[in-house]
């Protein structure tokens, strides 16, 4: 189950927007999440042989898309889940299981490959700008869309804050009981933790139009009199400059860019094959045999 979700102010804008522009804003979201799972399908192969010591090409994916609306708490939440079958088939007919491991490191690039599609279909359809925005939370800015009012977001946050607070007094407690901080992979896991513990059960169905009026309710009351018209107005007249095409030049300098950061921040593949999996290591070829020996 693969979740496709945009930035919060992707939501906020869906959710507030003329009836006509938000059906073109979620109709972009489901052409981003095509192009995703098209990319996927290029990354799905089975293991053959011996302990699946051979991956073997897939004619693709068998999956379903369920799109939602909103979050457990209400809040808008555009988002589509991408239930993956883990059967697939090889070139040849047979049926095999996916090599999850590929998916999993697949993931990241489908999320890039989804966000970027979307920013771009609403940058050539709207004219909307995005900017980067700080998270607050030591991680890298997120890119948002220039106009919507960071209140609107902080406001339609509620289960990010609930998890949050909660994984916060989970890492408090751990601290005193261990005497040290959690690791980074311990808070994942006190994270996933806070997510279940303050997962409410969902609420009853509503229309789509009784949520539009709700969270058009919701932000008049953050934004005050006016305050709404005023933000779509800057969100949809803020312009785009003219798109201009990356250089040779250009695409080589940021292709190094990221290179060195990752090379900083994330295991590169051959630093995971040695530390994670060292049965991998490469083996020296065996001394010849004496010459003695050799006929």
């Amino acid at each position: 189950d693969l979740t496709l979700s945009p930035v919060k102010s992707v939501s906020t804008l869906w959710a507030l927007a003329p009836l006509v522009d938000s059906q073109t804003v979620e109709r972009l979201h489901q052409e981003a999440v095509a192009k995703a799972a098209a990319y996927l399908e290029t990354q799905l192969y089975t293991r053959v042989g011996p302990h699946g010591i051979r991956n073997v090409e897939t004619r693709g994916m068998v999956a379903v898309a369920f799109t939602h609306r909103d979050s457990r708490a209400g809040d808008p939440d555009l988002h589509t889940h991408l239930v993956i079958a883990n059967k697939v088939q090889t070139l040849d007919g047979r049926w095999y299981a996916i090599n999850a491991s590929l998916l999993y490191e697949a993931k990241v690039a489908a999320s890039e490959t989804y966000s970027t599609a979307l920013e771009l279909g609403l940058a050539e359809t709207f004219g909307l700008r995005f900017v980067e925005r700080s998270t607050g939370r030591g991680k890298r800015p997120v890119r948002e869309i220039a106009g919507i009012d960071p209140a609107l977001n902080a406001r339609w946050s509620t289960r990010r804050g609930q998890i949050e607070h909660r994984r916060d007094e989970l890492a408090a407690t751990f601290l005193a009981d261990h005497g040290r901080p959690p690791t980074e992979a311990e808070m994942i896991a006190l994270a996933q933790q806070a997510n279940l513990e303050t997962r409410d059960a969902k609420h009853g169905p509503r229309s789509l139009a009784e949520q539009r009026a709700t969270w058009r309710t919701e932000a008049e009351q953050v934004l005050g009199r006016g305050g709404l018209e005023r933000m779509l107005a800057t969100t949809f007249g803020s312009g785009l400059e003219p798109v201009q095409l990356p250089s040779a030049v250009w695409i080589t300098n940021t292709a190094e860019r990221v290179l060195s950061v990752l090379e900083q921040e994330r295991p590169t593949w051959r630093q995971r094959m040695y530390e994670v999996r060292p049965c991998a290591r490469p083996v020296p070829p065996a001394s010849p045999p004496p010459s003695s020996t050799v006929s």
